[in-house]
């Protein structure tokens, strides 16, 4: 949060030599000061007050940012001050003023008031209106103290204290001083525009294309400074930007131009929050709350305007994808260089090792060519603002592998040493999402977070999409893309990159328009083919490419799998070259002779328009991490590659003179459980063949029996048992793709079906991650039917209801060692189960039922939750529960009926109990009654 100024230095930064400045200098020295002086002092501040803040155009036309930026602060604080004092004049207090004296430390204390926070574009004026509540708030409650410590209330009858305590915190002068605090503010707003940008009283433009409205508001704050030839060419070429097209790629087919970034750029749609070092942004779940906005130009022209915008970065996340970096770019060409000198530094080009100044002249070298160093770029920007773009700081973590968890508070600790010597900077820094839980947020960092495209912004773009290419439409015969098309892939084209990627597939015989009768695994198969082949035939001819593609598409699903094996969406350059040669997949095609193995630099991941290749440099060596655009990508190509194996092992599967030679499919799907990608499932499913199940049923059963493949795939440290415990339940999985089965049907047969479920159940739990074993609970309904089970997949959205359990024979002793078991393995659900139940498990014998039809714990909770108009339902639970019974303690069952009797009329009572048979239970119930009336 901004610091605010206090009201006596606002009035000294503002006011300088103005004699009303000094008399209140003069004023702060005496000695004493009675209450009738101090009102009087009051009117005089008033009228400096109001006086100052009528000279606006004096204390807004510094041509130096800092200066500028300080001088509003202080006529917020000023404003602020003089309402609340504006507003005291229309109260009278009950006690001769002349009769009251104030120490020297109270009148400072008076008019030395806390910090008054300024309003911040990330929060809602109402936000701003709290806080300045709560200022007034405790100004009120200050000068009660004052006025108990002076003795005043002795010398006031009760009413007239009640007046006085009624005044300063009854709340009617802190609502007076808030009306007249934001009608000011309003008047304010009109003529300076940083206090509109602030509060988010900006004149929201229709238009949203190119962030056009930034320039728009930013050019209102021209303040007339030149920057040096040197700087002028650094803008100049952040400009340039706008004219290149939208995105970098080679995937555009021939006689189509793409549209400009100045022409295709839509502003986005963001949300916008403070974060503290203990908030974790990455999480989705700590963006629920925050409504989600559209004036991204307005939010940054404050935030720019704002002392914050030096003191700590500001963070821009979004998913791969979402123009995190063409933001950056965006924003440097549309930034005044009357006001702000705009620095974007590529941290995938710069060096990882480089400290933050060394990057920020490297990244101006490779920019313009002259080397300059940043502390005379800062001087030579004069009263400019330098705003730098770290952009990619998730590809600084993942291509290094380095811990960078101080990265944001380097990035703060740079800005205060920059402010401390006169050259302010503001920072913008961009990452993925999924990695900014990586990093440590300085108190009070802004974090914006890039929303989806949604459906007026995806015609939109589709619109100029359209006009662009008219011409070439019109020359091939194709059909615009419209809106109607693009919806049925609606979990892509949320995405600007993405949205270009099915633009540019459509282009090709209008692909898109035909896939609305597809599955969606028969869509991404040629989504996913045509881009690969478009890249092949830049390199080979178009004969041979056919040939390559299965070969791409296979290396391609090894990234997937060196992520998805990991537990992350991203690999490494050096982790996929040691997962292709552990698979054996470094191999030349046939025919190249002596042929050096592939490795990626030779297969280069990332030249496809839908993996994401992050970079960043290290010792003069560039390193690579790959991502897909989108996540479902690499499921889909996990899901492709495990169909071509159970297809090719299938092929194979009816010589009765060999074993099945599963080996690869085995050693890709002992790492990580598939049902914790949901869609690789839904995409099997799509896929799946007939003759599977009886297949993978047959390489379960042989499981046990079968020595592990001579792969040296190792993407982590897990032992044999841990990898036996993966492969069985993929499997399970497997199997159940192909529709439903009973587990005496996939069992080997060594022991009963249900102990060898269960001790499969129990190494999955004990060997997969919590959050996988979780996700095989959650996929898989597993129902008990007397000596077997029925297990089937249950589909993303549907919650099975728990079938009725059989009665299991469990006494009490069984109980209790259930209740050992659990310590002894340190299970905490089941540990937190019997500590619940312990106050009736400790008194049930030991040779009685615990659990089950008659099992005493069982009918308390049915009495416990029957409603007080259950009816009938009561009448037939008491009457099961007493028949049941099977304790020789009926001590809690008769408390439970008492209790329950006591919720429902005395009429309903008498009736039930009449019609209940005679038993012990109820005589004794009867009995206790009476005694209690």
């Amino acid at each position: 949060m901004a610091r605010g100024y206090r009201y006596v230095d606002a009035v000294r930064l503002l006011g300088g030599q103005d004699p009303a400045v000094k008399a209140l200098d003069t004023l702060l020295g005496v000695g004493t000061l009675g209450v009738w002086d101090l009102i009087e002092a009051k009117n005089e501040l008033v009228k400096v007050g109001n006086d100052l803040l009528g000279r606006w155009r004096d204390w807004r036309s510094d041509k130096v940012w800092r200066s500028r930026t300080e001088r509003l602060e202080a006529a917020h604080a000023i404003l602020v001050v003089t309402a609340y004092l504006e507003a005291l004049e229309d109260f009278e207090l009950p006690f001769d003023l002349k009769d009251v004296r104030f120490g020297k430390d109270e009148q400072r204390a008076v008019l030395k008031m806390p910090e008054i926070p300024c309003p911040a574009p990330h929060r809602p004026f109402e936000r701003n209106l709290e806080q300045i509540d709560a200022t007034y708030g405790r100004i009120g409650a200050d000068m009660m103290d004052f006025l108990y410590e002076l003795d005043v209330r002795d010398r006031l009858r009760s009413h007239e204290w009640e007046t006085v305590y009624a005044t300063f915190l009854g709340g009617a002068l802190v609502e007076a001083a808030l009306r007249r605090y934001a009608d000011a503010y309003r008047r304010l707003a009109v003529d300076v525009p940083e206090f509109a940008f602030w509060a988010g009283q900006v004149e929201h433009q229709a238009t949203r294309e190119g962030l056009a409205e930034l320039r728009r508001l930013l050019a209102m704050l021209a303040s007339g400074a030149a920057l040096p030839a040197q700087l002028e060419t650094v803008s100049r070429l952040h400009r340039v930007a706008l004219t290149r097209p939208v995105a970098e790629t080679g995937h555009v087919p021939a006689g189509m131009e793409l549209p400009t970034l100045d022409q295709a750029y839509l502003t986005p749609r963001y949300k916008v929050a403070e974060a503290t070092a203990s908030d974790d942004p990455s999480a989705e779940s700590w963006w629920d709350e925050v409504e989600v906005r559209e004036d991204l130009a307005g939010f940054l022209a404050g935030f720019l305007t704002g002392r914050g915008a030096t003191e700590r970065p500001l963070v821009v996340l979004g998913q791969p994808g979402a123009g995190k970096s063409v933001l950056t770019k965006v924003m440097a060409a549309r930034l005044s260089q009357e006001s702000f000198l705009p620095i974007r530094v590529p941290l995938r080009e710069v060096s990882a090792g480089a400290d933050i100044q060394q990057q920020i002249e490297q990244a101006i070298y490779q920019l313009s060519g002259e080397r300059l160093q940043w502390p005379d770029v800062a001087r030579a920007a004069g009263g400019v603002l330098p705003v730098v773009f770290l952009d990619g700081f998730d590809e600084l973590l993942q291509a290094t592998g380095v811990r960078q968890t101080d990265y944001l508070e380097k990035v703060a600790r740079f800005q205060q040493r920059e402010s401390d010597a006169g050259r302010a900077v503001a920072v913008v820094v961009t990452s993925r999402t999924a990695v900014a839980n990586r990093a440590s947020f300085p108190e009070g960092t802004c974090v914006v977070s890039l929303a989806p495209f949604d459906q007026q912004q995806i015609a939109h773009w589709l619109r100029i999409w359209n006009e662009a290419n008219a011409g070439y439409f019109r020359q091939h015969g194709l059909r615009p893309l419209t809106p109607e098309v693009v919806d049925r892939q609606a979990a892509l084209a949320g995405q600007p990159l993405l949205l270009l990627m099915l633009a540019l597939y459509d282009a090709d015989s209008n692909a898109l328009h035909s896939a609305a009768e597809l599955g969606e695994a028969e869509l991404y198969e040629r989504l996913v083919r045509r881009f690969v082949e478009r890249e092949l035939e830049k390199a080979h001819p178009r004969a041979e490419v056919a040939g390559l593609v299965e070969r791409e598409l296979v290396h391609l699903a090894c990234v997937a799998f060196s992520m998805f094996n990991r537990g992350r969406q991203w690999a490494t350059s050096a982790e996929f070259d040691q997962d292709l040669k552990a698979l054996k997949l470094d191999r030349p095609e046939a025919g190249a002779g002596f042929a050096a193995p592939l490795s990626s630099g030779d297969l280069a991941p990332g030249k496809f328009f839908f993996v994401h290749e992050a970079r960043a440099t290290r010792d003069e060596e560039v390193l690579h991490t790959y991502e897909f655009l989108h996540a479902t990508f690499g499921e889909f190509l996990i899901a492709r590659l495990v169909a071509a194996l159970l297809n090719e092992i299938a092929g194979d599967a009816h010589s009765v003179l060999r074993e099945v030679d599963d080996g690869l499919l085995r050693t890709l799907l002992s790492w990580a459980t598939l049902s914790s990608r949901r869609p690789v499932i839904a995409f099997l499913r799509e896929l799946a063949k007939p003759e599977w199940q009886p297949l993978i049923v047959r390489l379960f059963r042989r499981l046990e029996s079968r020595d592990e493949p001579p792969y040296r795939y190792r993407p982590w440290v897990a032992g044999p048992q841990r990898r036996f415990a993966y492969y069985s339940a993929n499997l399970v999985l497997l199997a159940l793709v192909c529709g439903d089965l009973r587990a005496s049907a996939l069992m080997p047969g060594h022991e009963p079906v249900i102990r060898e479920w269960r001790g499969y159940a129990l190494l999955w739990r004990s060997q997969c991650a919590p959050e996988e074993w979780a996700s095989l609970v959650i996929m898989i309904d597993a129902v008990p039917e007397l000596s077997d089970m029925a297990l089937h997949l249950v589909p993303e959205g549907i919650t099975f209801e728990v079938a009725p359990l059989p009665d299991p024979l469990l006494d009490a002793r069984g109980l209790l060692r259930l209740a050992t078991e659990a310590r002894f393995c340190y299970d905490a659900d089941q540990m937190a189960v019997f500590q619940a139940i312990w106050p009736f498990l400790s008194k049930i014998d030991q040779g009685e039922p615990a659990w089950g039809r008659g099992a005493p714990l069982r009918g308390l909770l049915e009495v416990l939750e029957l409603d007080p108009d259950s009816g009938q339902k009561r009448r037939e639970t008491y009457h099961r529960v007493i028949e049941d019974w099977r304790s020789s303690d009926f001590g809690p069952l008769i408390k439970a009926i008492l209790g329950d009797l006591a919720l429902i009329s005395g009429p309903d009572r008498d009736e039930l109990l009449a019609d209940l048979p005679e038993s012990d239970v109820m005589r004794s119930v009867a009995e206790a009654r009476e005694s209690l009336r």
